[in-house]
């Protein structure tokens, strides 16, 4: 890293101090005239930063939205109108997909809590993606097996990016379904 990107790394530093707060406003003016030589560097406009924040959040928002009105609309598809497969199957493919490019876009703006709703909410994507795939396929015997394989997949991306609320979710998944099978098929 050479001095000049220092310096604007130094300089981007200083006015988020300055934009929240955390130091007076005359000591970030003052770093910022020394780390941009009295002004011979430019320093981005303080509205421009804030419109562009206040834009990707509205983004962020309506994405948000979006796919949580997406998945909605596709389970209740297939539950009350009993679409075909391919149709409701092609509609969470097309989903994540363009989800994925959106998040890959964005990755670097978007906070931790946005982030691990948004992975959440692709495993659920993924979840009823493969319990249309296997519905497809002719294996509704094997649906609960489908899902049991999804919540270890939870847990096992859970353990790698150490996340341990995945690994709950996916614990808490599996655990369901078994007690679904044994209670509701086996003994009722």
């Amino acid at each position: 890293m050479n001095n000049q990107e220092k310096n604007q790394l130094i300089i981007q530093e200083i006015l988020k101090w300055k934009e929240n707060r955390l130091l007076p406003e005359e000591q970030c003016d003052f770093l910022l005239a020394l780390y941009t030589k009295g002004g011979e560097i430019e320093i981005p406009n303080q509205s421009d930063l804030r419109k562009q924040d206040v834009s990707l959040s509205v983004w962020k928002k309506i994405h948000f939205a979006f796919i949580l009105f997406i998945l909605v609309s596709v389970i209740s598809l297939d539950y009350y109108f009993h679409s075909f497969w391919y149709i409701t199957s092609g509609i969470l493919s097309v989903t994540l997909i363009i989800n994925y490019f959106f998040y890959s876009k964005n990755r670097a703006n978007i906070s931790k809590r946005y982030r691990y709703l948004f992975i959440f909410i692709q495993f659920l994507y993924i979840l009823q993606l493969s319990v249309f795939i296997a519905d497809a396929a002719g294996l509704g015997n094997y649906i609960n097996f489908a899902i049991i394989l999804n919540g270890c997949g939870w847990i096992i991306f859970g353990y790698l990016k150490k996340l341990p609320v995945f690994k709950y979710v996916g614990a808490i998944l599996i655990i369901a379904v078994i007690t679904y099978v044994v209670f509701f098929k086996y003994i009722g």
